[in-house]
Parts: C-alpha cells; structure tokens; sequence
C-alpha cells in the first residue's frame, strides 16, 4: 500500500533520531572491533587452509571488511545538523514576510495558484527557479501527476518537461496543465544533454531537478533554497524514497535505498562529500556553468557531475528530508537495468578518473568517492565466496584449517556480520531477508557493469518501470545456471557426508546458498506467471477495443 509523504518523513526522522543514540555508537564500536578481530583471525598462519580457496576468502573479506569500515566511519560521522544560524535566518527571509514557525503546514495549505508566484529572496535579492522534468517514454499520467505537483510547489518558479520522447500527446498535456514544454532538436548525450539543452533554454538563477516519477512536496524550494546563502554552495540534494512497495522487487529494493539514504548519504556532508543523485537535487546553474554544464560522456551523470564540482572547491549539502516520492523498480527487468546503469557509472569513475588520485579533493573527499565507486567490486567478492562452498565439496579444498572447531570459525566471523544485521535492526526497525537475498543475486549485474565500463560498452538509457512484458529470465539467466550449480553441489555434499559420517560448515554454507537462490528464481517464476497474465490481458482489452460496434446493437 502506498506510504504518505508524512508516513516516509515520519520513518526518516525516525532513523535520523535512532543514529544520534549512543546505542549507535556502541553497535558500531563492536563492529569495528569485530571486523579488525576476524581480519586478525584470516591472516593467522595457524588459520590458513589450502591456498587457492584461502586466497579468494582473504580477498573478497578483505574488500568487505573495507567498505564495512568505510561505512562505518562514515554513519558516525554523520550525526550533525546542516542547518546552522545562516540557514534559519535565511529562510526565514525567503518570502516577502515571515510566515510563522508553522510554515510546512501553512505552506501545503496555501492556494497553490498564489503560492507558486511568491518571489524568494537570497540575500536579500529576487531569484529565479527552473522545475526541470526530464522525461523519455514514461506514462503520461504518470508525468502528468510529476508535472502537476511540481507546478504547485511554494515560491516562484517555472516548470518545464523536458521530453526526449518527443511525444505529441506530452506536450498536448503539458499545454492543459500550464508548464512549458521543451523537446530538442537532437537527442544526444541523454539525461544530461537533455538537462543541458533545457539550461541553454532557461534563466534561472537555480534549477531542481525531479525524475518523471517523483512527486514533489510543494515545501521542496522552502526547505532547499535558504541553504544557497553560502555562496560556495553548488547543491542541495535530497533522498529518493518511494511509496510502491508492492511486490518482491520494490519492496528489497526499497529497503537497499533506504540504506544508502538514512545511514550512509547523510554522513557524507562532514567531509563536503555527498554526491547528486540524479533527482530532488536543486543545483546553483552558475556553478554548474563553470565547469560546462551537467557531464555528458556517462549516463551517470550525476555523481560525474558532483565531482568535478567538488574539484572546483564547491560545497554540497544533503538533508534527510522526504520531499519527493517516487517509484522503486517493481520488475526485475527495470531493477537489473537500474543497477547495471549505477554500477556500470561508479565503476566509470573508479577505471578512468579514480578519486584517490584526483588532488584538487580533500583526503576525506578521496576516500568517501572511493568508498563510493568501488562499491559494486562486491559483485566479484560475493562470486569468490560462492566458490569456496564447492571447492572444498568436490576437491576437499578449504579456507580454513580443517583443524579448526567449527564453533571457534563462527564466533570470529559474526563479530563483524552479525554487529552489523543489529545496526540494521536497530535504525531502520528491522533487516529484510529478501533485501539481503536481492543484494546476494545482483553479483552478476555488477560483475557485467565493471566489463562494461572496462571496454566502455555503452548502455541504452532506460526509465524505470517503464511499461514491458519482456520475461525477468531474460535478465537473470546467471543466477538460474548458479541455483541450479548450487543445487547439485548440496546434493554432492550431501552424499558425501553420508559416506565420510561427518557434516562439514561448507554443506551447511552452500545449501543455505541454494536456498537464496532458489527463492529467488521462485520469485521470478512467479513474476514471469504475472507478467504473462498482463500480457494477456492487454491483448483481450485491444482485441476489444477493435471490434466495432454493430448499428442497432444495444447496451
């Protein structure tokens, strides 16, 4: 059922309050020590086990332990407010007058037709608001919904659908409503030479970016503008949260969003590091003038464009507040499309402009980019701890010692995992099984992104959830072949244990893969049943909608 815009605020402020506990930092503490105490615990001569699988497991742990580390220093250091003395006094000096310390609630009770032209004032001068809605393909009443709410946002301002889909009926509708129009006349470079024709087309003093599905709360330039009283200030960006938790898909994919955006995002304003996102992202158009518009050679524009802003020594803010809702994907064709095009970008920067040797950042802005653009290696670290379960079942290769008690093994390992599903129980209410399932599967995703980036194979831009009846198989093909690999290894183990009369911890670590996996092609299986079922529908509804009408027939 769809969440209000209050409801995800509400879980916010939630999160943001469980973050400032003390318990936090405890938890984190612990992790810490625990991650240090594992690492410890692998390079131990006593510990090795047979090379080849000993190496893949110091390897992929080595990397996790990193990001997990990184992580964590960045959520500890997020516990700061960004709006300081400047901010309140300049918004409260936005408007012509003050409007109360009820202003969120007066503002959404405003009549948008006169709310929408107050001019708002940035040291004390008028300014000027572009509303960009990039659009390419979307359903229009999905566009139109975008639309409408960002025409009613408070302050003065004008909203403009950029259409790359070049569609008749999207400008017909954008004409009913009352928001500009613009269509270029060569689509090139994508979501960013869309934005960059718009800019080219457009005066205002500052631009707010909103993707096709994301509803805007009409406060968005109230809670955002009065930042830009720092004049060194290039962004604003605000979360993504989503209120279609309808299925398998957006429901994991969701509570991975929320991740990102509760814990990790927000700790990145201490080091002048949070990055755009793409949308909910109110941008300074001089500063982004400076370095020749939004970035152009990727379809991550976004975080491309962050860092070369952040090279030219400007500030970026990110605040916690939900004021746009939008759509998670709800297909795994739509989520696989989605990651391959962040994956593939992130690992865009980390192969040809790699943040830890860009001098014109801080060390602190060179290690939160890293973190950020060598996050999706995970896809190789979760492949190489796939491995090790059948290594040691078919060829009797372990890790580890095999002289090791299973229990001690254990014990050294949740120290560091386990620390952190508690961290997640303790923010964000709980730790879904099928968030953990969704992130495992993606391997192959990200392992096909990092090629793609390496051989600078281009991918055609998609929008999410566009509608498509294209199987889910034919996105995740991969992890059936390794459900099914997976599925005769347990058996193999299985029988193996009978004849040797001695479980070993691999059996246990591949059948609980093979479980993963397993539930997850269920999903998928049952997507596909769906999907086909809509499918056939649609087809029933036009065949009907192409017989016509006898005369004389009656209703």
């Amino acid at each position: 059922m769809p969440k209000s815009t209050d409801e995800l605020q509400n879980s916010a402020n939630r999160i943001e309050k469980q973050l400032t506990s003390p318990t936090v930092t405890l938890i984190l503490t612990v992790a810490t020590l625990g991650a240090f105490i594992y690492l410890g615990y692998l390079l131990q001569p006593a510990y090795r086990g047979d090379p080849l699988p000993y190496t893949l497991a110091l390897v992929s742990e080595f990397f996790i332990i990193t990001q997990g580390l990184l992580s964590f220093w960045t959520i500890l250091s997020g516990r700061i407010n960004p709006r300081n003395y400047e901010y309140h006094s300049a918004q409260a000096k936005l408007y012509d007058a003050p409007i109360g310390k009820s202003a969120i609630h007066v503002l959404k009770k405003q009549d948008t037709e006169v709310s929408s032209t107050v001019p708002m004032y940035v040291h004390h001068n008028p300014i000027s608001v572009d509303v960009f809605i990039p659009v390419y393909g979307e359903p229009i009443d999905e566009i139109r919904q975008t639309a409408k709410a960002a025409k009613n946002i408070y302050g003065l301002h004008k909203t403009h659908i950029l259409d790359d889909g070049s569609s008749d009926e999207v400008e017909a509708m954008a004409k009913k409503i009352g928001v500009n129009y613009i269509r270029r006349p060569v689509h090139d470079n994508a979501k960013a030479g869309n934005i960059n024709y718009a800019l080219a087309n457009t005066s205002g003093d500052f631009f707010l970016i909103l993707d096709a599905d994301f509803v805007a709360d009409p406060t968005i330039l109230y809670e955002t503008i009065p930042f830009f009283e720092n004049d060194k200030l290039a962004f604003v960006q605000t979360p993504q949260f989503y209120d279609n938790q309808n299925n398998f898909v957006s429901t994991a994919a969701n509570f991975m969003q929320n991740v990102f955006y509760s814990l990790i995002q927000s700790g990145k304003n201490r080091f002048n590091a949070a990055f755009c996102v793409g949308t909910n992202v109110v941008f300074r158009r001089s500063a982004v003038m400076s370095i020749g518009g939004m970035h152009t050679e990727s379809k991550s524009e976004d975080i491309w464009t962050s860092l070369r802003l952040h090279e030219r020594g400007f500030d970026s803010i990110y605040i916690p507040n939900v004021l746009s809702v939008g759509k998670t994907p709800e297909t795994l064709m739509a989520y696989s499309k989605q990651q391959l095009r962040w994956a593939t970008g992130s690992f865009e920067i980390f192969l040809r402009s790699n943040p830890l040797f860009m001098r014109k950042l801080t060390v602190d802005q060179r290690l939160q980019y890293f973190a950020t653009t060598s996050y999706y290696f995970v896809g190789f670290s979760v492949l190489l701890l796939l491995l090790l379960p059948p290594l040691q079942i078919y060829f009797n290769l372990s890790p580890i010692a095999t002289t090791i008690p299973i229990w001690q093994w254990g014990l050294m390992y949740s120290g560091f995992y386990v620390s952190q599903l508690v961290l997640a129980f303790y923010t964000m209410g709980g730790f879904k099984f099928k968030t953990l399932m969704l992130s495992n599967v993606s391997f192959p995703i990200y392992i096909k992104a990092f090629f793609n980036a390496l051989t600078r194979r281009d991918q055609a831009w998609h929008a999410t959830n566009t509608v498509s009846y294209d199987s889910p198989f034919n996105y995740v093909r991969i992890q059936v072949y390794v459900f099914i690999f997976l599925f005769l290894t347990t058996i193999v183990g299985t029988l193996k244990a009978i004849y040797t009369n001695q479980l070993s911890i691999s059996l246990i670590w591949n059948a609980l893969n093979t479980f993963v996996f397993g539930y997850f092609v269920i999903m998928a299986y049952g997507e596909a049943r769906y999907l086909k079922k809509q499918r056939k529908q649609a087809k029933k509804t036009t065949k009907l909608k192409e017989i016509p009408i006898q005369e004389g027939a009656t209703s």
